[in-house]
């Protein structure tokens, strides 16, 4: 009987251990990145893989460059995948659910960055969001109508967070 007693306890110990670890756990949010750019200027970043309607790939990387405390840009990239172009300089329509939030201005002209990358100025778009409802973002594709890319909820819940992110 002594020795079932030593290994229940034992087992309950562990249990007890384990259940206290994973309680006290933050929360794990990978893909947000830091990255140091210079002694006083950090990226931090978000990276996803998203499909549009009609089931193209694109890389979706929304960074804000932090200067000395100050953010001093807000931007969202959209690469698409294979060989898709994108309207320059044209606004990207930013909409969650019936209500469009606005048009976050086209940046791609002050940059050297391939036909299929966008770069958009998203600082006035990500402050106005204020849950983590999905979001629709219509691009402007080259030669074709308005494409749209879907943002799923864990995907805003994440950019909210880099936003809040110093």
């Amino acid at each position: 009987m002594k020795k079932y007693e030593f290994w229940r306890k034992f087992v309950i110990i562990i249990t007890l251990c384990f259940y206290l670890t994973i309680a006290n756990s933050p929360p794990a949010f990978a893909s947000i990145h830091k990255y140091p750019e210079t002694a006083d200027r950090v990226m931090y970043r978000s990276v996803q893989s998203l499909r549009d309607t009609d089931d193209k790939a694109w890389q979706v990387v929304l960074y804000k460059r932090v200067k000395s405390g100050v953010v001093n840009s807000f931007n969202l990239r959209l690469v698409g995948f294979p060989g898709t172009e994108l309207q320059h300089p044209v606004p990207l329509k930013v909409a969650a659910g019936d209500r469009e939030i606005g048009k976050a201005n086209d940046i791609w002209s002050k940059s050297d960055l391939p036909m299929n990358v966008g770069e958009y100025d998203f600082k006035l778009i990500i402050a106005q969001l204020e849950s983590n409802q999905p979001l629709r973002l219509n691009l402007p594709v080259k030669n074709q109508p308005e494409t749209t890319l879907l943002v799923p909820p864990f995907s805003v819940r994440e950019w909210r967070l880099l936003f809040d992110t110093n």
